[in-house]
């Protein structure tokens, strides 16, 4: 298979945050991956830990042949960021225009804005989504308010918190669509997913494990009994028996639609021990993908 050039571009201050998050933690490490920070904010792109950043300024011919420029080469491009910035809303036409021009496939996790943010911010959001949608192969949307749920236990919690978790689930997501890279996937429809959702959660057993990655709390109640398609990535420590995939995969295959396809991939990583960690990937309602099976 041909080099497969990956970039990952975090989009305004929540992108920079998390692209340095990901850095930080390695991810893509074993692959030709390429950090990129987009803002309009010259104080933002000085925080970032990228080797290059992009300024928006007003020339519109100049943005189009830097981003063309920047993503030169791109086999896949991922776009994290929240939708509620000036960044986001100016960005995404010429990623994903420059996108189209090099047949690269696009993932983008984005976030929507809180509830209680103001106007501006959610006009863009919306104004950003309608220039997702269809034209990037997998869209994953976020509703900032379900952050919350990853700190309840806490009896207070700041907006910067919040945020930080922002960047954990930014990271972990691009850290699994990553992982699930299979040499054999030569046209990535791994990571074509049209409107999709993912949830991810570790611990001892496989069972266990894919019953947090189930209950993830971006998830919605129904996202799984109602996705035309789910994949089930699972690393663990030490090889699983056959078993303790069946129990944990069935577990997921019984709440799904008679009509909805299953697939899964299982990998051994001595690092994590005797931990399991999973992570599932499915479509949306309003979802249509059809995704290759997978040769393990």
């Amino acid at each position: 298979m041909e080099q497969l050039n990956i970039k990952i571009i975090g989009l305004g201050e929540g992108g920079a945050k998390a692209v340095n998050k990901m850095l930080a933690a390695k991810v893509g490490k074993d692959k030709p991956v390429e950090f990129l920070t987009v803002g309009n904010d010259e104080n933002i792109l000085l925080t970032s830990t990228t080797r290059k950043n992009l300024f928006l300024n007003r020339d519109l011919t100049t943005l189009y042949k830097n981003f063309a420029e920047a993503l030169s080469g791109a086999k896949l491009i991922f776009i994290v960021g929240g939708l509620g910035g000036n960044a986001t809303r100016s960005a995404v036409p010429i990623i994903t225009s420059c996108a189209k021009n090099l047949g690269a496939v696009t993932v983008a996790i984005v976030c929507r804005p809180f509830v209680l943010e103001n106007v501006l911010r959610k006009t863009n959001a919306e104004h950003t989504l309608k220039n997702l949608r269809g034209k990037v192969d997998t869209l994953i949307v976020l509703p900032a308010e379900k952050f919350f749920l990853f700190r309840m236990n806490q009896p207070q919690i700041s907006i910067a918190e919040i945020f930080d978790v922002a960047d954990d689930i930014f990271c972990q997501g691009v850290k699994i669509f990553l992982n699930m890279f299979n040499d054999k996937d030569k046209t990535l429809s791994l990571f074509r997913w049209n409107n999709a959702t993912f949830g991810y959660g570790e611990a001892t057993t496989a069972l266990d494990a894919i019953k947090s990655a189930a209950t993830f709390p971006t998830l919605e109640e129904n996202d799984i009994s109602e996705a035309t398609a789910i994949f089930v990535h699972m690393t663990s420590g030490k090889t699983l028996t056959t078993d303790s995939l069946d129990a944990a995969n069935n577990f997921i295959k019984d709440k799904l639609h008679a009509d909805a396809e299953f697939f899964s991939q299982e990998v051994t990583s001595p690092a994590l021990g005797d931990k399991i960690f999973t992570a599932i990937i499915l479509t949306r309602k309003e979802g249509n993908v059809q995704p290759r099976r997978i040769n393990r």
